[in-house]
């Protein structure tokens, strides 16, 4: 449909007050003057757009610039707790809860327990509490929340934001956003928690800088998100970096998404601790935990009895970071990143046993792409998609596609 003068005048004034706001951003403090260079829109032009985010408060002044000649330039940044978004990453154990303002600044983190295979109305129900919780004690006026991120670990569609498949959850074709639209006037974003730890990396974490990048999770689950050419790559439907549902051994054991030897089933925390009770149980290794019963063990007491020495925990993280590693040199293969970023449960890996990942992986992918390639871990570690998510709606408010 054709838009009249009317609606070219109504974007256009929105898209000149996003542009403006992503540089006020950006560049931290900044003049009319500079922003009038930088845009190509004339001083006035400049000053009224200017004038519009004081009186909506999104900015305020921030200091006196450098004069060029004549009087020195006021200069305007982003205005602390005017506005905020929370963030939030539901997985099996915990969900994990990130207030954060304008400036991406984190005003509060919390996680509270949540129930393996927990309901989806349980889930929100929890949620629902946690948000007035964290609503009423920092006084947020609802139109100065610009929304709630909701971070799934499963398929989320593209288009309708419906999760597809949460297997690890136990949730499938959920249309949790509709579900939670009761809860405040605020938008609800939900999207896959790979894909939120890439925008988290790539807004303040260690990809500010890059285009195209690989985020690896492991959690209950193995996931991965690829940034290619300096935006998400999503695929037709949303589903791009799945790469836990990648069969790695045809004779493995079978996969919560109903496959069999799933590489999540050999590298992610659940199948981890689950191979170290199978292999105490059947005698092959020394049980390496004091006084705990087998069916107790948590990947904790792992990563704890292999820094502590214990070889068997060791040998079960090497073998794990093993078939990463093979996982790994498929994505330099097929994507060719600058970066692989190893996020949540990955940053625990100890020197040797990254080191071992990395030997795998750059043997088994084409010299040259892996002669191009970091792989590092995240700086951030298990908030990343927490973090992620609540910065959908500043990217959002910025003007950057989702």
């Amino acid at each position: 449909m054709k838009m009249g003068k009317t609606g070219n005048n109504k974007f256009l004034k929105q898209f000149n007050e996003t542009s403006l706001l992503e540089l006020i951003r950006t560049n931290k403090q900044i003049s009319k003057a500079d922003l009038a260079q930088l845009t190509g829109l004339s001083p006035t032009a400049c000053g009224i757009i200017v004038s519009n985010l004081l009186e909506k408060s999104y900015i305020s002044e921030a200091g006196i610039g450098i004069s060029t000649g004549g009087r020195r330039p006021n200069l305007y940044g982003l205005n602390p707790k005017s506005y905020f978004s929370i963030g939030v990453d539901i997985d099996v154990d915990y969900i994990r809860f990130i207030l954060m303002d304008i400036t991406g600044k984190v005003e509060y983190r919390d996680k509270i327990p949540s129930g393996f295979e927990q309901s989806v109305s349980k889930s929100i129900k929890l949620i629902e509490g946690k948000l007035n919780q964290i609503i009423q004690e920092y006084e947020i006026k609802e139109d100065r929340l610009l929304g709630v991120g909701v971070s799934i670990p499963g398929m989320v569609d593209n288009i309708t934001h419906e999760i597809i498949f949460a297997p690890n959850l136990g949730w499938e074709r959920v249309d949790l956003e509709h579900m939670m639209a009761s809860i405040g006037s605020f938008p609800i974003y939900i999207d896959n928690e790979a894909m939120c730890s890439a925008i988290c990396e790539n807004w303040i974490g260690c990809c500010l800088d890059q285009k195209d990048f690989v985020c690896i999770n492991m959690k209950s689950g193995i996931g991965s998100s690829i940034f290619a050419g300096g935006n998400l790559y999503r695929g037709c439907s949303g589903s791009a970096g799945e790469i836990g549902h990648i069969m790695v051994d045809h004779n493995g054991i079978k996969c919560a998404c109903g496959n069999y030897g799933c590489l999540e089933t050999l590298v992610s925390s659940k199948s981890i601790v689950e191979k170290a009770k199978r292999l105490i149980r059947q005698g092959l290794i020394a049980d390496f935990t004091e006084d705990l019963d087998i069916d107790a063990i948590t990947i904790d007491d792992i990563f704890s009895s292999a820094s502590n020495g214990n070889e068997a925990a060791r040998v079960i993280l090497v073998e794990a970071a093993g078939y990463l590693g093979l996982a790994v040199a498929n994505l330099i293969n097929t994507i060719n990143p600058s970066k692989i970023v190893l996020g949540k449960e990955l940053v625990r890996f100890s020197e040797d046993v990254l080191e071992n990942l990395k030997n795998i992986a750059f043997a088994k992918a084409l010299k040259y792409p892996a002669s191009r390639v970091e792989i590092i871990t995240s700086e951030i570690g298990e908030d990343t998609s927490a973090l992620g998510a609540a910065i959908i709606p500043l990217k959002k408010l910025f003007g950057y596609r989702l």
